[in-house]
């Protein structure tokens, strides 16, 4: 994922930073608001935004972000722990709230959170899977899955160039339940099936 990260606090930037470059994600880093604000752009998946920071404060980036993409996720981190404040944060679309001091093991476990339930793949170029939801678009149109289905197609998405065993098979997408050959033949060309539709 690719985040913007807001916080005025150098040390605790830094800390932060690193943690979630750790995780294998992108992070660009401000410390002043108004820097902050002149380098939003649609090209981040999450955002991490200090309510306090200098020149611009983190919830007037946060509405600006939301007006520009409404589904855009946003988190906000605040030593302040007024209620009215966190009420009018979530008012204006945030996501999650974390308050000051928080373990950075806790903001690391909810950033991937989100990667998991926005995890697009590209099965073609008009075929997107999105992992975490485990839901099927064709020409941007869903494509009504079964369980088993969509089971299986994340065992395949998650395995991609590996051989995949029967027995794999039967102990992900059927619990352990022995099937057929055929069974198993069917399913895949179910799969296929729905995945060319147009």
């Amino acid at each position: 994922m690719k985040i913007f990260l807001l916080e005025d606090d150098y040390s605790l930037n830094e800390a932060i930073k690193e943690i979630i470059e750790l995780e294998n994600h992108t992070v660009d880093n401000f410390y002043d608001g108004e820097i902050a604000f002149n380098n939003i752009s649609n090209d981040y998946d999450l955002y991490v935004l200090d309510v306090n920071t200098p020149n611009i404060n983190g919830l007037e980036l946060l509405k600006t972000i939301k007006y520009t993409n409404s589904k855009t996720k946003v988190v906000m981190i605040s030593a302040n722990i007024n209620i009215e404040l966190m009420k009018k944060a979530y008012d204006l679309g945030c996501d999650d709230y974390l308050k000051k001091p928080f373990n950075l093991e806790e903001l690391i476990f909810k950033i991937n959170r989100y990667e998991q339930k926005n995890k697009l793949v590209y099965l073609d170029t008009n075929v997107v899977f999105n992992i975490g939801k485990k839901e099927l678009f064709v020409d941007n149109k869903i494509i009504e899955l079964t369980k088993n289905e969509k089971n299986l197609l994340v065992l395949l998405i998650e395995n991609k160039g590996n051989k995949i065993s029967y027995e794999q098979i039967e102990t992900f997408v059927y619990k352990g339940e022995s099937k057929s050959s055929d069974a198993i033949r069917s399913l895949v060309k179910r799969i296929r099936k729905k995945s060319l539709k147009s």
